[in-house]
């Protein structure tokens, strides 16, 4: 077997794992509306399709020195959050907002997630993967 073969493999077996979906749009510059005159935000859609959410992380950070929390001993656990698209989806910006469409999971469908920067390279990569944060 060849590497590309094998990563082509990886990518499909990445992309079946993708069993949310999402859109993600682009803010763009303020549009006037010509019947009511109203200014507000042009959102233009980059990608509709297949994603998939997940956390990781759970390691222990400890509270800032000499917050009551400290004192006590307090820990807490902190948390990253992702989501992945398929290999090669063109158009993502940092910035652009995620809203999952549909999920096996209700806790997820409706959420707004922003992209904040690409996940670390890869020269095997298998998907298109994004730091995100909760979108206020």
């Amino acid at each position: 077997m060849n590497v590309q073969h094998i990563l082509n493999r990886g990518r499909q077996l990445a992309e079946s794992l993708m069993t949310d979906q999402c859109r993600v749009t682009h803010m763009g510059k303020p549009v006037t509306d010509p019947e009511t005159g109203l200014v507000g935000p042009a959102a233009n859609t980059v990608y509709e399709g297949k994603c998939k959410v997940q956390t990781s992380g759970g390691l222990a950070s400890e509270n800032v020195e000499g917050s009551a929390a400290q004192t006590m001993g307090a820990v807490s656990l902190v948390w990253s959050l992702y989501v992945h698209f398929p290999y090669g989806t063109p158009g993502l910006r940092t910035g652009d907002v995620v809203e999952v469409t549909e999920s096996a999971n209700p806790l997820l469908a409706g959420r707004r997630l922003r992209l904040v920067s690409p996940q670390s390279e890869k020269t095997h990569a298998t998907a298109c993967r994004w730091n995100v944060k909760e979108d206020a």
